[in-house]
């Protein structure tokens, strides 16, 4: 079976050789490289241009575009498709290959593991994921972009990504929740492992997740019966940033009426630790799943972080629900 790796690269100087490195390593004799620099404006296109590639340049519109202008040139009969800071597995391509066990299955997709674990943010992000992922079965209904294979005449038949996403966030879920629905199978297959560079630095991971649950917010106006959630995320992941972003803006509350003796702070002071409780409740399965795991990471380490990254989840949301639910944009 003929296959095409698919790559969107934008500004990928500091990963992509390694990316590319793993990508000719693969076990897999049959395998077309295509980049899709994403119009990069570092060394991008020269450390592609220096591998056996197929070189693509557009103008940047995204990870999306990029994905589906890859999709339209490839020769193969599957498409696979990962990201310029992941480094595969040799044997990635065989393992999604093997997941194509029916006729039905239209998407196979593997999991990740861990490219930089001196970085102590990155360990409590993989093991997020991890946990996650361990909770899926074979079949589900939802597949990362960062490692997925979709049969090509499938993927076109649907039209792809929807360019309209013009970052890297829910253009996936769209996808799989459109292949879902003409009732083909996606298969989840651990085995198929690419490694990724996890973020290091707190506050760009912040914002970055901002900016994710923002775009999320045009998922759910496209697809409004899925904002229950699917395989990955649920509905207790969505009560979290609301809760978050309340707590913090009853903490000053109920202390400014403290000082000042008003008659109501005690109704806000029993409303932020009823807050506090019930939020710490929500996440209280996550937190004591990574202390099962993790030695080294503390439970309270990762409350904290899911809890700030829940406040920027709630900011995004309220842009979100501002620009494509309310002034119905289709894009930024």
């Amino acid at each position: 079976m003929k296959l095409s790796i698919i790559i969107p690269a934008y500004n990928a100087e500091a990963t992509l050789a390694e990316c590319l490195e793993a990508c000719m390593a693969q076990t897999h004799p049959d395998c077309e490289i295509i980049v899709v620099d994403d119009g990069s404006t570092d060394r991008t296109a020269e450390i592609a241009k220096d591998f056996d590639v197929q070189y693509v340049h557009q103008e940047n519109a995204g990870p999306a575009a990029a994905r589906n202008n890859g999709a339209r040139i490839a020769s193969g009969d599957v498409i696979a498709l990962t990201d310029s800071d992941c480094i595969a597995e040799p044997n990635w391509i065989e393992e999604l290959i093997n997941g194509f066990d029916a006729d039905n299955v239209v998407a196979v997709g593997g999991t990740y593991g861990i490219a930089n674990e001196s970085s102590p943010l990155a360990r409590i992000i993989h093991e997020e994921i991890q946990i996650r992922h361990e909770k899926f079965s074979d079949t589900v209904d939802f597949l990362g972009s960062f490692n997925v294979a979709y049969k090509k005449d499938i993927f076109l038949e649907v039209g792809g990504f929807d360019e309209n996403f013009r970052a890297a966030s829910g253009e996936d879920n769209d996808l799989a929740y459109r292949l879902h629905d003409t009732g083909g199978t996606m298969r989840f297959v651990p085995t198929a492992v690419v490694n990724h560079y996890h973020p290091t630095k707190l506050f760009p991971y912040l914002r970055t997740q901002m900016n994710h649950e923002f775009w999320r917010m045009k998922l759910y106006a496209i697809h409004p019966n899925r904002s229950g959630g699917d395989n990955y995320a649920g509905k207790l992941d969505f009560a979290g940033p609301p809760l978050a972003l309340l707590s913090l803006l009853l903490y000053p509350l109920s202390a400014v009426a403290m000082l000042m003796q008003l008659g109501i702070w005690p109704v806000l002071f029993i409303a932020t630790v009823l807050l506090i409780d019930v939020y710490v409740l929500l996440t209280w399965r996550n937190t004591a799943a990574i202390r099962a795991r993790s030695n080294t990471i503390s439970a309270w380490t990762f409350s904290i972080m899911v809890y700030l990254r829940d406040i920027y989840h709630g900011l995004g949301l309220i842009r979100g629900v501002w620009t494509f639910m309310l002034l119905k944009k289709e894009t930024v």
